[in-house]
């Protein structure tokens, strides 16, 4: 492996100074939430749904490989085994064979993101590579005990799925009351009070179950992630190939559908075979309550998969053609660019603005003009805000036009908020997008300073006893302290991982190779400066006085990417005898940096990106 020895530099940059800093308010916080909120043995005091109980310890073993506190490993182990045990034996016996009986997939994936999660974290664990394989094998189709899966047709056969197999009965209260599906074209509109007439009740529900919960929907696409996490941790080849063919199916129906993505296939195979040939109204589909969000998300993760196994650009095609079909369907309006949301049968409708998440995740993989240039257009048209899922602050159903986005005082895209949590850290995105375009150079300390104060909120809320989350559920979530979403830009260049099964997309990751661990070594900061399809540019500080660091830089998340060479500069206010570091040939994963006290480089690595199949293997000698 190649070692190079940073060259001598004068004061620590303020942002090195900070990140260290919101190292160490993470480390210091984590014991307050498990002070409040967790047993000894990783049960928890307090609930909120299912989903939301694994959430609250999704960010831990992320911090953890960043290089946070080792304990946040074992801790977040302890609690996901523990959340696993009470709703196995409390809780309605929710989970069965250590994974959720039946479960949508938006908040299946939601919940099952961390433990994903423990593949970067300790890929040697035995027991999760066996329940890892063995959640991947309830969607493969040969599993006798919970068919979720049809070989034959490839989709998956309910909209609810898991380890008591596919569920084609379910209530329809919630569902319809919170516009998460239609029953359109059987019924035009519901009318209100529908659900408090026992006979009407009933025949709503006999309706519901005939038409919505029979076959697939594209929010079932989520479950990719699950799926590709087993085959980066075992190997098991069908895994992958699953991953590949589900996605295909999807594809083929958007060629038949044309050009969209449909929300509704039946048990045949047919769009829409349920609802008279109708390719929207399904569940979490295209005129439900958060629509083209959900869509998205899951066709986001289901495209990082397959581009990751595969190295297959048409599936970057797919996901654009669908960004696309959108934007050619846009209206300005007053400094706005509006694409429709939602279609009912007097068609698009809805107009909002298009999150820049959804084109963030596409540039981060293709690294394409024509992506970035997307991204612009984007900005081009954010004369206001809100972002475009700012509404459901509320748990009860939306009245009707309650949730229409409204435009409501400038958009800044350059804005850190402070005030986020959970799924929500998506709306910081457009920032750091804009740092990478050399248009928001303060961003580095905003994000730092914003995510340290979000940590002291959170500390704050733990020590009092008064805080309460308007959705009771997400009373916990809201104060988990463990926050890293902008430690993880920061130093892997990554865009906040798609909630809804997503793996964590970066373009490089560290290792400690003192300590023997994942994550920056102590007193060690990390900044990626700019990305580019051949080129990255990191800055590496060693903040101490008094120790040398020597830490390991790999070439993406899974070490999907490679370096072919290293240049090197120090940073600006080193002293004059400081030199540069002259280019260097490497032609592989990784490469070692030593940092000798006070010391701080900036590395111009030349890569090439996708070119080997992902590994959870730690650099030999340093696992």
């Amino acid at each position: 492996m190649i070692t190079l020895v940073a060259p001598p530099r004068g004061t620590a940059p303020q942002w090195a100074i900070q990140q260290r800093e919101v190292f160490a308010a993470i480390d210091a916080a984590a014991p307050l939430f498990l002070r409040k909120y967790v047993h000894p043995g990783g049960t928890l005091k307090a609930h909120g749904k299912l989903d939301d109980d694994y959430e609250c310890f999704n960010s831990w073993p992320l911090a953890y490989i960043m290089g946070g506190r080792p304990e946040l490993l074992d801790w977040s182990l302890s609690a996901w085994n523990g959340i696993t045990r009470q709703w196995t034996f409390q809780h309605q016996q929710a989970v069965h064979r250590e994974f959720v009986r039946h479960s949508d997939a938006l908040h299946l994936s939601e919940a099952y993101t961390g433990f994903q999660a423990f593949g970067l974290a300790a890929p040697e664990i035995p027991e999760n590579a066996d329940r890892a394989l063995r959640f991947a094998q309830l969607y493969l189709g040969d599993e006798p005990t919970a068919r979720n899966y049809d070989r034959r047709l490839r989709l998956i056969r309910s909209p609810l799925t898991g380890s008591g197999g596919p569920l084609f009965e379910s209530s329809a209260d919630y569902v319809l009351n919170y516009v998460f599906a239609s029953l359109y074209p059987a019924i035009r509109e519901l009318e209100p009070g529908w659900d408090r007439d026992p006979v009407r009740h009933a025949a709503v529900q006999r309706l519901y179950n005939a038409m919505v919960m029979q076959g697939d929907v594209p929010m079932n696409l989520a479950i990719t992630g699950l799926v590709t996490h087993a085959f980066i941790l075992t190997g098991e080849p069908r895994c992958g190939e699953w991953v590949l063919e589900y996605l295909d199916a999807w594809i083929e129906r958007t060629r038949r559908n044309g050009g969209i993505i449909p929300d509704n296939v039946g048990l045949d195979g047919r769009i829409g075979q349920t609802r008279g040939g109708n390719w929207w109204g399904g569940f979490f589909g295209w005129n439900g309550r958060y629509s083209l969000w959900m869509i998205f998300h899951a066709l986001i993760t289901a495209t990082e998969c397959a581009y990751l196994l595969s190295r297959d650009r048409s599936y970057l095609d797919f996901y654009r053609s669908q960004v696309d079909y959108l934007l050619e369907r846009a209206i300005e309006r007053d400094g706005d660019l509006l694409v429709p949301h939602k279609h009912d049968r007097d068609g698009w409708y809805d107009y909002r603005p298009l999150d820049p998440y959804v084109l963030g995740h596409l540039w981060h993989l293709s690294m394409e003009p024509q992506d970035e240039a997307r991204i612009q257009r984007l900005h081009a048209g954010s004369a206001h805000g809100p972002h475009a899922y700012a509404y459901a602050e509320s748990p009860d159903p939306p009245a009707p036009g309650a949730e229409e986005w409204r435009p409501a005082g400038p958009a800044d895209w350059n804005r850190v908020r402070d005030d986020l949590y959970g799924n929500k850290f998506v709306e910081n995105e457009p920032a750091h997008l804009r740092y990478l375009a050399g248009a928001n150079p303060d961003w580095p300390e905003a994000v730092l300073a914003a995510t340290r104060r979000q940590i002291q909120t959170a500390a704050e809320r733990l020590c009092g006893d008064t805080y309460q989350h308007p959705w009771r559920s997400q009373t916990m979530q809201a104060q988990n302290p463990v926050l890293c979403a902008g430690l993880g830009q920061m130093l892997m260049g990554a865009p906040f991982p798609c909630y809804n099964g997503g793996l964590l997309m970066a373009r490089l990751r560290y290792f400690d190779a003192t300590g023997r661990r994942p994550g920056l070594p102590p007193d060690v900061s990390a900044l990626i400066e700019r990305l580019a399809a051949d080129r990255t540019v990191v800055q590496l500080v060693n903040t101490s006085a008094a120790h040398r660091r020597r830490v390991i830089v790999q070439a993406g998340a899974f070490a999907e990417h490679a370096f072919q060479d290293v240049a090197g500069e120090p940073l600006p206010g080193a002293p004059p005898q400081a030199a540069a570091i002259a280019p260097v040939p490497v032609e592989a994963d990784r490469l070692a940096v030593e940092l000798p006290p006070g010391t701080g480089v900036r590395l111009a690595l030349g890569m090439r990106c996708f070119v080997h199949a992902p590994t959870y293997a730690w650099p030999p000698g340093d696992g």
